[in-house]
This record gives C-alpha cells, sequence and structure tokens, in this order.
C-alpha cells in the first residue's frame, strides 16, 4: 500500500515529468525547423498572440481551453496534451523501478531524449545530431563518476553490437530490397543505446525493437496504412524497445524478462 509520503512525492515527479513534456513538445517542433527552442515564448502558430502563463499549465490547460487558442479560436493538437501525459507517467514508472537514486536521473534523461526522437522521427524521418551528443555526455558522466550499475567495458561492447548489427542489417536491407531501411541515424541511435544498456539488455532490446516494429508493420500492411514502399522510421521502436528494457530492469542490473525466459528454458 502507498503511504501518504510516496503519494506525495508520485504526484510531484508526475507533475515534473509533465512538465518536461511540455518542454520537449517546443523541443519536437522547434528543432527540426532549426528555430530557437527559448525565444520566443510558447505563442500560437496561427494567430502568433502569446499562449498566457495560466493557459500553458501541462495537461490541464488543454481541457480549460478545450484545445484551443482563446485569441483565434485555432485548434491545438492532441499530441500535446498525449506528449506531456506519456512523459509523467514515465516518470513515475522509473522512480517506481529505480527510485530516487543516480540511475532513475540517468534513465530518466535517456527516456526524455528518447520521447522526443520518437516524434521527431515520425514527422521528418530524422534523428538530430544533438540528441546523440547529449546522450554521450550524459553517459559519460555518468560512467566517469561510476554512478551506474553497467561497467564501461559492458558499455563499449553494448555499443558496438547495437550498431554494428544496425549497420549490417541496413547494408543487407539496401541490398535485397534495393531501398534503404535502416538509416545512418538510427545506427547512431544504436550506439548511444547499447553504451547505456550493455550487452545482455542490448540484445533484449533490439529483440523487443523488431517485435514492436513487425506487429505495427503487420497491421499497417493488413489495415492498409503502409504499403510496402512506404519508408518507416525505425527510431520509435528502438525507443520502445529501450524503455521496455530500461522498465523491467531489476536493481541488481538483471532484467526481469531475461529472468522469465532464462527460467522457462531452465
Amino acid at each position: 500500500m502507498i503511504s501518504t509520503i510516496e503519494l506525495y512525492i508520485l504526484t510531484l515527479l508526475f507533475i515534473f515529468g509533465a512538465s518536461v513534456g511540455s518542454f520537449l513538445n517546443v523541443v519536437i517542433y522547434r528543432v527540426p525547423a532549426k528555430m530557437n527552442i527559448v525565444f520566443p515564448g510558447s505563442h500560437c502558430f496561427s494567430c502568433k498572440n502569446p499562449i498566457r502563463f495560466y493557459d500553458n499549465i501541462p495537461i490541464l490547460s488543454y481541457f480549460i481551453t478545450g484545445g484551443a487558442c482563446r485569441d483565434c479560436g485555432t485548434a491545438f493538437s492532441a499530441r500535446y496534451v498525449i506528449i506531456e501525459l506519456i512523459t509523467a507517467f514515465l516518470t513515475v514508472a522509473l522512480f517506481m523501478v529505480y527510485g530516487l537514486n543516480t540511475e532513475f536521473f540517468c534513465y530518466g534523461i535517456l527516456t526524455y531524449i528518447l520521447v522526443a526522437i520518437t516524434f521527431i522521427d515520425i514527422d521528418h524521418l530524422i534523428i538530430p545530431n544533438g540528441f546523440i551528443i547529449i546522450g554521450f555526455v550524459i553517459l559519460a558522466v555518468f560512467l566517469m563518476l561510476e554512478w551506474l550499475t553497467i561497467g564501461i567495458i559492458d558499455s563499449i561492447y553494448g555499443a558496438i553490437l547495437f550498431s554494428v548489427f544496425l549497420f549490417f542489417l541496413g547494408v543487407v536491407g539496401k541490398l535485397i530490397l534495393k531501398k534503404e531501411v535502416m538509416g545512418f541515424g538510427d545506427v547512431k541511435l544504436g550506439f548511444v543505446l547499447g553504451a547505456f544498456l550493455g550487452v545482455k539488455t542490448t540484445i533484449l532490446t533490439l529483440y523487443i525493437s523488431f517485435l514492436i516494429a513487425g506487429a505495427v508493420s503487420l497491421i499497417g500492411l493488413l489495415g492498409k496504412w503502409i504499403d510496402r514502399r512506404s519508408q518507416i522510421p525505425f527510431g520509435p521502436y528502438l525507443a520502445c524497445g529501450t524503455i521496455i528494457s530500461i522498465l523491467t530492469r531489476a536493481p541488481a542490473n538483471e532484467n526481469l524478462i531475461i529472468n522469465w525466459y532464462l527460467s522457462l528454458m531452465g
């Protein structure tokens, strides 16, 4: 049963996560457009009027304003509040797994980066290098300070395994299908993710990512939302696989999914 203090902490983390999600909405829109993510402040893209501070409360403001601009009535995309909710729930979930420690902060930052990458890749089929660089810097700091249970050697091997596998798959796919199936942005992202995860979790993440990608692609083909010639962003699937792996990792650097599978094999 959750205590009053834990409920208070979870509420604060939910609010914090929603606020980060609100910022990520700005990042997702402005980074691909090469716009400043700080100036100008939040405003309606239709009438250009600034959004009032009381209309800029994560999640709540969308419903208070009816999802539209107070000045011109232009509807705002529901995706804004969806991203805020996703980020809020993921923040709470990470706390439930790791508690309030260094791994929570490390994987929290990684998760926020992956949320931004997911929607930018969906919209533009690109993974900006800035996110890759930020990921490397954060990981390097945490590894040097020994704030992660993963070791430097395991991190290096994980990075090589993840990126080489994606690169090899991209080369083979292009030779067979005569089209690009894996962009170099995915390979660079895989290098960072593998470094965060280590070898064992990298293998699990790749498996989950391709499983989700296959399922979604099959549903899309059957529902005729996509066809065989469609260029499908793979970044979102890598993000999903990574977040699932992170959330199922036990405190002792073991993974619940891996342990479950090994118990079945034993």
